[in-house]
């Protein structure tokens, strides 16, 4: 549809056009006629529009050309508002017709951390698991390789922590010591499981991006990214994302109905549980983005995680409540770098995604994640990881 300020919706228009010929051909679908209802909730697209817009032009002191958000319900896979780019007719940059959230392969940061949790606690590690943030190095397995040595973001080592603490701050030494611990293959199969396409536990996968694939080594389409937080949201369950509820010929015939099919689980419910109630723990966070950052929504549950690329050129945050995703992404479609005062969690995606789940979520009751009977609560000494 096109309305006078010009287009609407323009990016999940085409991607919806793309999806119809791969159904019905580009005879039928460029020959007019057909009647498509779409998932699409118009006013929040509207909003989602603006918020984007607007934060991408407030970081631009930032380096920050770009940014795009999607909006999905975790429940149906229902795609929500989709926002490919800043603004589909800009001229200012090549490329805005580009729509990141379904094209755009990027690096995610530490925003794929959350599944090397997800596939640590499929193993029986558990959020009071100790590991030691220290300088560690490990040896490439090729001699003409150097040794892959870790760092965290600000330089520190905090020593022992727990993995709560080590996923809520986001430290890397703690990511990438369970990610040799867990396996990088099992890692790349629960992030493919949860639907994250270009992460299949191929060996070349596994090869080409080894260990440094918990900080965000391998590249993701905010699309998949998103979806796949998703099946956190829903205690383990997948739905594919769809954007497409029924399409009808120019004699009303129905030519498809969208049924939601049965959710399929791909993670048991302690373990979706388990990353959500870190996620959504400010405590666990605090250290590293302090108690009122832009990942805390006022008076609502909401599991969130940031990530950023070490070379700056991909800022994210995707986060979720049990009926509503949503993920954003900031950066240059040219894959230049950000300016290095970039930081995850404050500038970049994390205002647009803030002011977008604030939305989705204003008229929402409070949802708070709902804990399995095989989960135990208990008080964990912070440093020798036993009881108190």
């Amino acid at each position: 549809t096109e309305d006078a300020s010009g287009l609407r919706a323009p990016h999940f228009v085409a991607y919806v056009k793309e999806q119809l010929i791969g159904k019905f051909g580009s005879k039928l679908v460029e020959g007019g006629g057909l009647r498509v209802t779409t998932t699409l909730d118009w006013k929040l697209q509207e909003k989602a529009q603006e918020i984007v817009a607007e934060e991408v032009k407030k970081a631009k002191g930032l380096k920050v050309s770009n940014g795009a958000a999607v909006v999905l319900d975790p429940k149906t896979g229902e795609i929500l508002a989709m926002v490919g780019s800043k603004d589909y007719s800009a001229t200012d940059a090549a490329g805005l017709k580009f729509n990141v959230v379904t094209q755009g392969l990027r690096q995610p940061g530490s925003a794929i951390k959350p599944i090397t949790y997800a596939a640590a606690f499929k193993k029986g590690y558990t959020a009071a698991t100790m590991l030691l943030d220290v300088d560690t190095k490990y040896p490439s397995g090729d001699p003409a390789k150097p040794e892959y040595n870790p760092k965290n973001y600000d330089g520190k080592f905090r020593g022992p922590i727990q993995l709560r603490y080590g996923l809520g701050n986001s430290i890397n030494t703690i990511a990438v010591k369970i990610s040799a611990l867990v396996g990088v293959r099992d890692i790349l199969r629960v992030a493919y499981d949860m639907g994250i396409t270009s992460l299949e536990p191929t060996d070349e996968n596994v090869g080409r991006i080894g260990l440094s694939l918990t900080l965000g080594g391998g590249e993701v389409r905010l699309l998949d990214l998103t979806s796949a937080f998703g099946v956190f949201a829903t205690g383990g369950f997948r739905q594919e994302p769809v954007s497409i509820l029924k399409v009808e010929d120019a004699k009303g015939k129905v030519l498809l109905e969208h049924k939601v099919p049965a959710a399929r689980r791909v993670l048991s419910s302690d373990i979706a549980y388990l990353t959500s109630h870190i996620l959504s723990d400010n405590e666990a966070r605090r250290e590293v983005f302090g108690p009122k950052s832009y990942l805390v929504i006022g008076g609502k549950t909401v599991a969130v995680k940031t990530g950023t690329t070490d070379d700056k050129r991909d800022n994210w945050t995707v986060g979720y409540t049990p009926s509503m995703v949503v993920g954003a992404w900031v950066g240059n479609n040219d894959n230049s770098p950000m300016h290095p005062s970039l930081a995850s969690g404050v500038t970049g995606a994390a205002p647009i995604w803030n002011r977008i789940i604030r939305e989705a979520l204003k008229d929402k009751p409070e949802e708070p994640f709902a804990r399995p009977d095989n989960i135990i609560e208990m008080d964990i000494d912070a440093y020798g990881g036993g009881l108190p």
